[in-house]
């Protein structure tokens, strides 16, 4: 009977010392990451960027009129940036994105007005984003995998036809985020 527990026991030992030694780091990771503050709240949690964007698509002129809202979401967490603000961002029209055409079933060209981190003035480094213009971005899905990508402006107008003219937009707010009284 002891040499039967033994015999099982050793092996269990192995693999619950091997568990331990791949999830362990990831653990004490997530621990400490949760144990970290939560960053400044946003001084100004609501803004709202009307745009403009005009393109032709095969010889016509298109005028796209949007706002851009943003919105504070509350903190997030991970490996690569600890806690950090979440923002969320939609489109005032009810449009999932600023459509330039339906290029397939599966594949859309589109335009991206940009981030809410950009707008709300929570990026890190001030050259960490550019709009794309006058490039696009396209979305493709097939078979459940959802690929986005950018579309330069010399591929735009030779492969689908399209230039973009111009674009105009709300400069981002000057936010603030004064650190928690304790």
């Amino acid at each position: 009977m002891k040499g039967t527990i033994l015999l099982l026991g050793a092996p269990l030992m192995v693999i619950l010392a091997i568990i331990a030694f791949i999830a362990g780091p990831w653990i004490f990771l997530y621990i400490g990451i949760q144990l970290e503050p939560n960053p400044p709240r946003p001084e100004i949690t609501h803004g709202e960027f009307p745009f403009r964007l005009e393109y032709d698509i095969n010889g016509e002129r298109k005028v796209i009129q949007d706002t851009l809202i943003c919105e504070f979401d509350g903190f997030g967490a991970d490996e690569g940036r600890g806690k950090y603000r979440r923002w969320k961002e939609r489109l005032a029209s009810g449009n999932e994105r600023v459509a330039l055409a339906k290029v397939t079933d599966k594949m859309e060209i589109y335009y991206s007005p940009g981030s809410a981190k950009y707008y709300m003035d929570d990026l890190s480094d001030s050259g960490e984003y550019e709009h794309y213009f006058p490039d696009a971005l396209f979305i493709e899905k097939r078979g459940g995998i959802t690929t986005t990508g950018i579309v330069h402006a010399d591929e735009l107008y030779d492969k689908y036809h399209i230039k973009l003219i111009s674009w105009n937009y709300t400069p981002p707010i000057k936010n603030s985020f004064p650190a928690t009284k304790k």
